[in-house]
Formats: structure tokens, sequence, C-alpha cells
């Protein structure tokens, strides 16, 4: 614990942009630096918790132990999965670069705890840039909604209760699938998820759509480690009858890849920040602006996906770092709106499939996980 918190400590002046506190203004809420490091702690609770000033301070991230286990939970105020992922790395580089240090330290009865290599201390400015607004075009126009989809609902576990499903799949035999197919892995997983949904609602009702991020990171020349992600929206609508999976798959290849290039992300970039340069909007004092904006989600965009499906590819670090981790696990927040996420990230030769869940029952979790050994790829299954 305490050299896990040198490592945090001596990580956060290179990386400023997490070290801020969120305030209210009279018409925005912005981000101000705090200095100094959160404290790191003992797990004790569930996770996906939120993010309270009188447990977490002023941090919009906390870091957890539990046993052999390194969490960190971070808000999307500060960052998307894929920065969140890329810290996370840079921590545990320092913490193990420092246990070395000391280990060696140690072994030869010389240098002091105080002489373990310290974290580089430059901040890359390209780093902290707000992409979106870099790459806001307003001469083009905005994406149009999509039809609204069904949710799932059920009843709510207890206030702070969490419910994680995790499954571990062997990447090989997704792979044959996705080019037996010929789409990509978000893709097929994406069919399944799609196919698991239909199974748990039953036929006739629709659309079912599955949300997935995308980061924008591939589609434009940024470094920014602040969030710069959009969503693509996979769908079906059983109220026209049966789906076979091979149905399912060829809507979700084509939809998705019709959304995921530059054209249409710039369209979402667009309605996003033009909504934040609205000379109107801008004037709204935040006291009404905030219930406005919660009711204008729901309304518009949280009514138009059934559940979240996150992808965040591969972990990877070098082979001296690598070789010291079992597993990396990801989990998403589930919303109140809709109850139940999914998130996933592969490491060496599996992929961890984690379902984050604040309703009563494991239908989707069973429906999916089922649907993965139907087509002859073995799933072991862990819970909390």
């Amino acid at each position: 614990m305490r050299v896990l918190q040198e490592a945090l400590d001596s990580l956060m002046p290179r990386y400023p942009y997490y070290a801020v506190r969120l305030r209210a203004g009279l018409f925005w809420h912005y981000l101000s630096p705090v200095p100094g490091a959160p404290k790191v702690r003992f797990e004790t609770r569930y996770p996906c918790r939120r993010m309270t000033r009188a447990e977490d301070g002023p941090w919009q991230f906390r870091v957890i132990v539990f046993d052999r286990r390194i969490a960190l939970e971070i808000s999307h105020v500060i960052t998307d999965g894929a920065g969140g992922v890329e810290f996370l790395n840079a921590l545990l580089k320092e913490y193990l670069n420092r246990i070395d240090a000391d280990e060696s330290a140690s072994e030869a009865e010389s240098a002091s705890k105080d002489e373990a290599p310290p974290a580089a201390t430059v901040p890359d400015p390209e780093q902290a840039e707000d992409a979106y607004r870099r790459f806001y075009d307003p001469t083009i126009p905005p994406p149009r909604l999509g039809l609204r989809a069904i949710r799932l609902r059920g009843k709510s576990l207890p206030p702070d209760e969490c419910r994680m499903v995790l499954g571990i799949v062997p990447v090989a035999p997704l792979r044959e699938l996705s080019h037996k197919h010929g789409v990509a892995l978000t893709e097929l997983l994406a069919s399944i998820m799609l196919a698991a949904i239909a199974d748990v609602v039953g036929p006739k009702r629709g659309p079912i759509a599955v949300m997935t991020p995308v980061n924008l990171r591939g589609l434009f020349p940024s470094k920014t480690m602040r969030n710069f992600f959009l969503s693509v929206t996979a769908s079906i609508d059983p109220r026209l009858g049966p789906y076979t999976f091979e149905e399912i798959l060829h809507e979700v290849h084509h939809s998705v890849q019709g959304q995921v290039t530059a054209k249409s992300i710039s369209r979402q970039i667009r309605r996003n920040v033009g909504a934040e340069r609205n000379t109107f909007i801008r004037h709204v004092p935040l006291f009404l602006k905030v219930p406005v904006k919660r009711m204008l989600y729901t309304w518009r965009w949280g009514t138009r996906f059934t559940t979240v499906l996150s992808n965040l590819g591969r972990a990877s670090l070098p082979e001296e770092i690598d070789k010291h981790i079992e597993r990396f696990e990801v989990a998403s927040n589930p919303s109140a709106a809709h109850g139940i996420a999914c998130a996933l990230i592969g490491h060496r030769e599996h992929l961890y499939i984690s379902f984050s869940s604040i309703v009563v029952g494991t239908g989707l979790e069973r429906a999916f996980f089922t649907q993965l050994r139907r087509m002859g790829v073995p799933v072991r299954v862990e819970t909390n």
C-alpha cells in the first residue's frame, strides 16, 4: 500500500488534467486543479459506487486495493475508458519499478526507499487538449435520432449494491468466428448481445439497440488523455419477425460500418459541441440547465438504446511489466435508466467480459453466455 501510494503521488504531476475537482459556476460546471493525490484505500464495498466528497474528497477517481487486485475507478468527467486504461498502466509501471528498486536496495543494503526511480514529471500538452473542440465543424448537419428502444426493466438491487458477472473466454475461437462471418470482433459480440436480449424480452418486442462506444483516437489524429469517444448503435426490431443469427450479424455489420467513419462521427461532434456553444444555452443559469439537460438526455438519447457494450481492446504492457500481471478486468457503471452494462477487455489469450448490474436477476448474463456456448466458445463465469 505504501509503495502504491508513492507511485500514485509521483505520477500525478505527469497527469495534471486528472488532478482536478468538479465545481459549479453560475452557468457551467468547470474543473479546477487539486494539489497532491487521492489516498489509496482498501476495497470494502461494491464496485462502481457514486463518488462523494465525504468519502473521496474532491477527486474524480479512486484507487482501491483488495488482496492482489489493484483497481482504478474513474469518472467520465475527466476521461474515457482508453484514457483510464492508459493511466492505470502507467500506475502499474511506476508501482512495479518502485518495488524492484526497493528490493534491489534491500539486497544491496544501500539506497533508501526515497531513491526509487521517480515518474517523469513533464506532462505532454497534447494529452490535455479538448479534442472535441479541435475537430468541431459548425457547417455540417447534426445526426438524426434513432428509434426509441425498449429497456430492460427489473426490480432494483439495494442502494450501493452492484452485481458483477465476469465471463472469461478464450480469444482464439472468437476470432475464428469473426473471420468466418467476415465481421469485427465487436460486431460479433454486439450481435450476440442483441440475440440474448431478444431471448430475454421475448418475441414481438422492440426495437432493441446496443450502444457501443468508439475510441475516436483511431479516426482523428489526437493524443488526448481526456474524453474523446462517441457511440454508435446496433439494433434490430423483433416486431418485424424472428431473426436468424446471420440476419443479426448482417444488420449489425453494415450499420456499424456506416457509422464508424470520420464523416459520420463528425456529425455527433457537431451536435454535442454545438449545444455547448449555443448562445442561449450558455446564458441559462446552471440550476435551470441541469434538470433540463437531464430531461433532454432521457427523452432524446437515453431512450435510444437498451444496453451498452464497451470494448476497450487489448491491454498491452511491456513484457517486464506484464509478467507480473495475472489478468485485466474492466467494468462499466450501469445507469439507473438502463440497469445493466457490459464491458470487455483482452489480455494475452483471453477476453474478460464483465456485466455490471443494479437490477435483480441474471437473465441477460445467462442468455449472453449461453449464446457463446452454443457457438462452441467455452466460458468460465465468476461473480461477486
